[in-house]
């Protein structure tokens, strides 16, 4: 197994601090259940053009009106012409937790457009906070696997 020293390992990481549309790349992503439904869901971490990083998750549920617009928009946002050619003719099919996971391992190193926007909330001191995070998916004009 092989390894090079990243002498920049222990600075501190940048992250996104203002809503926009960004060009990211998925640098990472884990799987977690969320309490209290155990809802399964990818949480992707995203690095900026810039080098400034956010975050982004996508749920193995429907969302509120029923639909699977996040799910819908970054795999088509990150898959190749050939894999938007194989779901296609698929037509209807089930999802599940391998599914999620195939979708997270393929997007790693990937890139597309992000929409960041901001949510705030109250932190437990009561003082508010913000947090900005990948809301909505485009894809590049030159697809998933071009460097920005």
């Amino acid at each position: 197994m092989s390894f090079k020293f990243d002498p920049k390992a222990a600075e501190g990481r940048k992250y996104v601090s203002k809503a926009g549309t960004y060009d990211c790349t998925v640098e990472a992503v884990k799987y977690e259940y969320m309490p209290p439904r155990s809802d399964f869901y990818a949480k992707f971490t995203l690095v900026t053009a810039e080098g400034e990083t956010t975050s982004a998750d996508i749920f193995l549920k429907p969302e509120k009106n029923g639909e699977y617009g996040r799910l819908q928009q970054f795999m088509a946002a990150s898959a190749t012409k050939d894999e938007i050619d194989k779901y296609l003719s698929r037509g209807e099919f089930d999802i599940d937790e391998e599914f999620i996971r195939l979708i997270g391992e393929r997007a790693v190193g990937r890139s597309f457009k992000v929409v960041v926007t901001e949510r705030k909330y109250t932190r437990k001191d009561g003082t508010e906070g913000v947090v900005y995070n990948g809301s909505f998916f485009k894809r590049l004009s030159q697809g998933p696997d071009q460097p920005f």
